[in-house]
């Protein structure tokens, strides 16, 4: 009886380490839809900003360049609080740019509109953010 019960033993432990050995394959269906949302979005992540236009507000170098900038962009805010504004830092200067226009004309129409507040502003070339453009 006990060399059954050791053959039978042996037996379990030889059938369960042969089952883990072996491998599989795992295979998942799903619709083409899911693929290309997925891929949709792994391109939308790794892709750089669309590139748009801007009102370049100011660009200030110096001691006091951050806080000139800072308080251009809260005049900014104060008056056109639906429009984004952006502080940007490129050595040496601090650049104040509002807005995210897909088109050269649609930055102008704006530009025309503030220009009595900030009379030194100009159109410039940007990287915006699609979706708050998308939203105008």
């Amino acid at each position: 009886m006990k060399v059954f019960l050791t053959f039978v033993f042996i037996y379990t432990v030889c059938f369960s380490l042969y089952s883990q050995q072996t491998g599989g394959v795992l295979v998942i269906h799903f619709d083409r839809g899911v693929e290309s949302a997925i891929q949709g979005y792994i391109t939308q992540v790794t892709e750089e900003k669309p590139k748009g236009f801007r009102v370049q507000l100011c660009s200030e170098s110096g001691n006091n360049a951050k806080t000139i900038a800072n308080g251009i962009k809260s005049q900014f805010l104060s008056k056109y609080k639906d429009v984004p504004a952006y502080l940007i830092w490129e050595s040496p200067n601090f650049k104040v740019r509002v807005g995210d226009f897909k088109t050269r004309l649609d930055a102008t129409l704006f530009w025309k509109q503030i220009q009595d507040h900030f009379p030194q502003s100009y159109v410039v070339m940007d990287q915006i953010n699609l979706f708050r453009s998308e939203q105008k």
